[in-house]
């Protein structure tokens, strides 16, 4: 049934909670996992406008770092038993998450919610929600408490 899974993580504890369902469901299906990380440079939040940019190496380094933090899920996963590969791509993370998930043919995108209220959410937007409103598969989303 779910063939392609596809985790989003950020590198927060809180993202990481949506592991361990997104195995199970690996582990029952026999279906390898995406993981994906969308690099958020403290430039492009603080200077939305274009005014103080993130450089080359700032951008490289925020790409390399997610490149290494996937990594270390992907072996974990791997140690035991589901396949894994990973992706980074940079961009507005609701609609990274859409398009690779339909550029990698997904049956199920697995991720958690942050929790945020307010002007925080209002500033950043809930990825969840967008992508519970554009995706045309199941979406799993593990909530922050237990």
């Amino acid at each position: 049934m779910f063939q392609k899974i596809l985790v989003t993580l950020d590198g927060s504890e809180f993202a990481e909670r949506a592991l361990g369902p997104a195995a199970q469901i690996a582990k029952e299906f026999h279906s390898k996992i995406t993981l994906l990380r969308i690099p958020v440079i403290e430039a492009q939040v603080a200077a939305p406008y274009g005014i103080g940019l993130p450089s080359e190496p700032d951008v490289k380094r925020s790409h390399d770092e997610a490149e290494s933090y996937l990594y270390s899920i992907q072996m974990r996963l791997l140690g035991s038993g589901v396949a894994a590969r990973t992706e980074v791509v940079s961009g507005v993370p609701a609609d990274v998450i859409l398009d690779v998930a339909e550029a990698e043919r997904i049956d199920l995108i697995v991720m958690s919610t942050h929790g945020r209220s307010g002007l925080s959410r209002l500033f950043y937007g809930s990825v969840a929600e967008s992508v519970l409103r554009g995706a045309s598969i199941p979406v799993l989303l593990i909530p922050i408490k237990e």
